[in-house]
């Protein structure tokens, strides 16, 4: 027509799912030259293709689905660390990238940050961007948390970062490695509260960490029948120390399942599931698991109404007790199988017939002579204990045991002095009182499993603090972030702590 300009070629952007594979073939191709060129392994072409991937995957699916995809990656490969030479399954790769500096693992300077580390971050940059479109993909039914979380966690990080700076001021070094160890779990905890939404959620992350530690009782059976047949016996442990918390925390999620539905399929379920996680425990040989599985008993008879199974326990105690004094008092001083539980108890009380037991006596004594001389201002996060009592020198197999100590209760207490200690253990504090108020009022049954784990959690945790490298382990770092999340949403849905805003309590949406 007269007067119309002509007319123009239509123009279209590539689709999205183009755009990515245009993307994707570039990265591969230049990883791939520039693997070639500086003569590396050509495995480490895999590594930027996998994160093209997760960033495009994560950018379009909900983010518990990703978070969950992390927890399955935090929990269930093994690592090098573990096995310390011994055999490691094929999965040990994917654990080394997660959990280990990427530049010690693929050789390349520069890349001073664990695998896990950049998922992480790669998540909560997904979640802020959502929150500043305005995307409700992630809040639909979600629950809201706990109001005084968000002090108590700013309270928490201030704690950590005055120690640090404590540290510098005096001279110190700066330990990025123990603000990594004492940060993780925050950030782990802000990603799942972004990501979970609550009650209808707690099945989910219940399945998750039943299944990744039923794999590790697997691995560990597994691993102890290929040393019995390569070596003629059996290692002195399978898999990680961590995995004590996992395996503890799951084998009463587990039995709190079974209890709150008794019906024969779940507790067949519970029994086998039970029998799997103990056997792996005997095969992975940590005497941390059985006190986390004490400590943990003592919690729910403490937190159980007198009724049900706990009347039925207390008479039963009354009557087994001088049964129980007399098979310890004849099991002390005597060997063999059916003495086995009291010399595991003997091994972790009596260190004149345990060198390790000793061991830890001797660092206990060496951290509190160090207290004394810094009592009311800690070290400094950059500091260690002074080992006034010698003991045996561990550190050609961890040469840091005086900066991180394996009572890693009373080594924060002397890096972090009381106020920051304070700070730092209130927030478990919070989370012990939310669970505990949470599984008094919940009037559903997956409600009061939920809280009972998010107790548990905190127990093996501190457990494994008290007797152990604690946040050392991403076992540690994981329970607690999830204890944290579950028990600060669990309280609002439940009614144990009110509400921030009208139509959220103890019917919690969703269920």
């Amino acid at each position: 027509m007269p007067g119309l300009p002509p007319a123009q070629p239509h123009l279209t952007r590539p689709a999205p799912s183009r755009l990515f594979l245009v993307g994707l073939l570039a990265v591969a191709g230049a990883t791939i030259a520039a693997v070639m060129a500086s003569a590396l392994s050509p495995a480490l072409a895999v590594l930027p293709v996998a994160a093209v991937t997760v960033a495009w995957v994560a950018s379009r699916v909900p983010l518990r689905w990703s978070a969950t995809a992390l927890l399955l990656l935090l929990l269930v490969p093994d690592d090098r660390v573990e096995t310390v030479g011994q055999w490691r399954s094929p999965l040990a790769v994917i654990g080394d990238v997660i959990h280990y500096r990427l530049d010690a693992i693929a050789g390349v300077p520069g890349l001073a940050v664990t695998g896990m580390e950049v998922i992480l971050g790669l998540l909560l940059v997904v979640w802020l961007r959502r929150r500043v479109a305005g995307a409700a993909i992630d809040e639909a039914g979600q629950v809201p948390a706990a109001a005084p979380l968000r002090t108590f966690v700013l309270l928490y990080v201030a704690g950590v970062l005055l120690a640090e700076g404590f540290g510098l001021a005096r001279g110190l070094p700066a330990v990025p490695w123990k603000l990594r160890n004492l940060l993780h779990p925050i950030a782990l905890a802000l990603l799942f509260l972004a990501a979970f939404r609550g009650p209808r959620d707690h099945r989910l992350l219940g399945r998750v960490v039943v299944f990744a530690a039923a794999f590790k009782a697997a691995l560990a059976l597994v691993v102890q029948r290929i040393a019995v047949v390569e070596t003629g016996g059996m290692y002195d442990w399978a898999t990680s120390h961590g995995d004590s918390v996992l395996a503890s925390v799951a084998l009463f999620l587990v039995l709190g399942d079974a209890v709150a539905h008794p019906t024969r399929r779940r507790l067949l379920q519970a029994t086998l599931i039970s029998a799997l996680l103990l056997d792996g425990a005997v095969a992975n040989n940590r005497r941390i698991f059985w006190v986390m599985v004490i400590l943990t008993l003592v919690v729910a008879y403490a937190v159980s109404p007198m009724r049900g199974w706990k009347l039925g326990l207390t008479r039963f105690l009354v009557v087994a007790a001088p049964v129980v004094a007399l098979y310890v008092a004849v099991g002390w001083n005597r060997s063999g199988a059916p003495f086995g539980p009291v010399q595991t108890l003997r091994g972790i009380v009596d260190s004149s017939v345990n060198r390790s037991s000793y061991w830890r006596e001797v660092e206990d004594w060496n951290i509190a002579m160090s207290i004394r001389q810094v009592t009311w201002t800690g070290t400094g996060l950059g500091g260690q204990y002074t080992e006034i009592m010698p003991n045996d020198d561990i550190s050609g197999s961890y040469k840091e045991y005086r900066e991180w100590p394996h009572n890693n209760f009373l080594g924060l207490l002397l890096l972090l002095g009381p106020f920051g200690f304070t700070a730092v253990s209130a927030l478990s504090g919070l989370v012990v009182f939310l669970a505990f108020r949470s599984f008094r009022r919940a009037t559903h049954v997956d409600d009061k499993v939920a809280a009972f784990g998010c107790l548990a959690a905190v127990v093996a945790c501190h457990a494994m603090s008290w007797g152990d490298l604690g946040s050392h382990f991403p076992q540690y770092k994981v329970f607690m972030a999830l204890a944290i999340a579950v028990a600060a949403r669990l309280a609002v849905a439940t009614g144990a702590w009110p509400a921030r805003r009208a139509g959220v309590g103890a019917a919690h949406p969703g269920r």
